[in-house]
């Protein structure tokens, strides 16, 4: 009884936690992105539009799996309702690059995000232009064990509203008439 209950509290923790986090995970001491969308498309239009939304390269697909790199994803603080001035500089003057897989099944997708890094895109007082740091350096503390509570608060949920707009396809059937 009491190994069902932990088990149940567990599962629960952890589904409250990753919601906290803006659907962001440690494991292996490294920040992961992870998001389940439902869907009514099919497995082959989905692998479809993700060839062709732009920000794929590298596209590889398996049975049940497309595997894939984001290369130079804009980070879009704009429009989650962001400046340049009110946004920590490692996003305003960042793009991101990240290892993408999406795993399909009825009626719903999962995204994984690994290796997430951030390239600058210019030479300042900090950094130069191309410098490419992992996003363990800003998002964990405790030798890669928590998020830090800075983290926690803008720039998670500017970076889930990126990778989220970046990998929810909608099928747009008044578009298709051309």
């Amino acid at each position: 009884m009491k190994f069902t209950f932990l088990l149940f509290f567990t599962l629960i923790t952890a589904h409250c936690y990753q919601t906290e986090n803006e659907n962001f995970l440690i494991e292996s001491n490294q920040v992961v992105w992870q998001k389940t969308y439902e869907t009514e498309l099919t497995k082959e239009t989905l692998i479809d539009k993700i060839k062709t939304a732009g920000n794929f390269e590298n596209v590889s697909v398996s049975e049940d799996k497309l595997t894939a790199e984001i290369k130079d994803l804009v980070i879009d603080y704009k429009g989650y309702g962001e400046s340049e001035m009110s946004t920590p500089m490692y996003l305003s003057r960042s793009s991101l690059k990240a290892f993408c897989i999406f795993e399909f099944k009825d009626k719903k997708y999962r995204v994984t995000l690994k290796n997430i890094k951030f390239v600058q895109k210019y030479d300042d007082a900090l950094s130069k232009m191309g410098e490419v740091t992992e996003i363990e350096t800003f998002a964990l503390s405790k030798k890669n064990t928590e998020f830090k509570n800075g983290f926690l608060k803008k720039p998670s949920k500017i970076l889930n509203y990126t990778f989220s707009k970046s990998t929810a396809f909608k099928n747009d059937s008044q578009n298709s008439k051309w």
